[in-house]
């Protein structure tokens, strides 16, 4: 392969102890270990203005510009929010939307990207209706969603006041889907690459 896959990761919320954050940066730092490049975006850090369609991307601010750059290069994503009123967080849908800026030419939105997937939650089932919406928008953007994807409940109880994982349930799926994301999107650049050369 001519260079290592890179990974944008998306997550967290406004929150400053989002723990969809920490399983982010887990899920990356093992994307990491197998070989991969990773690029980070915290929402709370990244602080995108909702989305305004039609409005050019060239009129829009040199750190948007940036951030759309960096997803269009990707190879492969992973999306990690928390889960709100069953459903992804306002602020990570907003950071989706952006993608808008990905259609045209002869790869448009997410074709032929890898997305892993991640949520968090307070209670047992509003993580698992989150994944379910994320994977509408992966496909409704030509993506292609790792077969794995992570729901976390009770996630006050997996992270410590640090950030880090306590929960070795969750440090395996984690960890599983972080190593997942790396594999197949190495396939699938194979392939691409294959049938392109």
């Amino acid at each position: 392969m001519a260079h290592p896959i890179h990974i944008v990761g998306i997550g967290g919320t406004l929150s400053k102890t989002s723990k969809s954050l920490y399983a982010l940066d887990y899920a990356l730092n093992i994307a990491q270990t197998e070989g991969a490049t990773i690029t980070r975006y915290s929402m709370l850090d990244l602080k995108l203005p909702m989305f305004v369609p039609s409005t050019p991307l060239e009129t829009q601010s040199s750190k948007i510009q940036e951030f759309v750059a960096t997803m269009r290069s990707a190879d492969a994503m992973i999306w990690s929010t928390g889960a709100y009123h069953g459903t992804l967080a306002g602020v990570t849908k907003n950071a989706i939307d952006f993608m808008e800026y990905l259609g045209g030419g002869d790869n448009p939105y997410l074709h032929n990207k890898v997305i892993g997937l991640i949520a968090t939650a307070g209670g047992d089932m509003a993580g698992v209706n989150t994944l379910g919406s994320m994977v509408h928008s992966v496909h409704s953007l030509r993506g292609i969603v790792v077969p794995m994807m992570v729901s976390i409940h009770n996630a006050k109880t997996v992270f410590d006041a640090e950030g880090n994982i306590i929960s070795s349930k969750y440090e395996k799926k984690l960890h599983d889907l972080g190593k997942l994301v790396v594999e197949i999107a190495q396939k699938q650049h194979k392939n691409v690459y294959a049938t392109t050369s």
